[in-house]
């Protein structure tokens, strides 16, 4: 005897209500593991921004320290030894030294002065050049490329197209990064010509840097950061800036905005 209808329409339901529960707990399933994904990519990139803020602190750190040591060992070596010949010159002079020995170690001491006077200008101006300091960012990269250009070993073209003021505050940073990438250039890339442009995008200014040199590849670049462009990332992010690494056929190529 065949069932009745209510049996099949109840049967009907009830599969079709386990349909729908399995349904909505398929649903479930997946709106769980998907956000459990997206907390776990969340933590990842969280973890991935640590590290590299991590990574910029530690380089930041280590280029202070190699700067400190850099300029103990210039005061150690160049101003503390004439210190210590000067004393030692001082010490020579009695009420019964002869006039003209007492004048010849006078003599000395002023040019042992002078030379001290003039290595403490120089590492004063290492610190933070003086033109820099006067003049602005443009007049000091104008400097750097002519001297760059006096030596004779590399061409540096330098555009100005900037349309307004930089701040003062960002000038030291600025001037340091185009000093690493100008550096990286002369250690590693074996050029024989620097193209280097300033200009403004709406708010920003953007330094375009290149050179026509041996070039970094991709894999140089995510794997192998040398010191000197880490060091640009470290003074960019207190700029707020970052750095663009752009295709070229020959050479080394970015755009920097901050």
């Amino acid at each position: 005897m065949g069932e009745s209808e209510e049996a099949i329409t109840l049967k009907i339901i009830i599969i079709g209500m386990v349909v729908i529960f399995l349904l909505a707990l398929s649903v479930i399933v997946f709106f769980i593991v998907y956000q459990r994904r997206l907390l776990a990519q969340q933590k990842e990139r969280q973890k991935l921004e640590f590290d590299y803020q991590k990574e910029l602190l530690k380089t930041s750190i280590l280029s202070q320290e190699e700067e400190r040591t850099r300029i103990a060992k210039e005061l150690h070596d160049d101003v503390g030894a004439m210190l210590t010949t000067t004393k030692l010159y001082f010490g020579q002079i009695t009420p019964t030294l002869p006039p003209d020995e007492f004048k010849d170690i006078v003599s000395k001491m002023k040019g042992f002065l002078n030379d001290m006077i003039y290595s403490v200008r120089h590492i004063s101006q290492d610190l933070r050049p003086v033109v820099l300091e006067k003049l602005g960012l443009i007049e000091a990269i104008q400097s750097l490329a002519q001297t760059i250009n006096d030596s004779g070993q590399i061409e540096m073209l330098f555009k100005n197209n900037t349309s307004k003021a930089i701040l003062k505050s960002k000038e030291l940073n600025l001037y340091r990064i185009i000093q690493e990438l100008i550096a990286n250039t002369l250690k590693h890339a074996d050029a024989s010509v620097i193209n280097l442009e300033l200009k403004h995008k709406n708010n920003s200014l953007i330094i375009l840097y290149e050179d026509n040199g041996k070039g970094i590849g991709n894999k140089q670049l995510a794997h192998n950061k040398g010191l000197g462009l880490k060091n640009i990332e470290s003074r960019l992010s207190v700029l707020s800036g970052n750095i663009n690494f752009l295709a070229t056929t020959k050479g080394f190529k970015v755009e920097i905005v901050c």
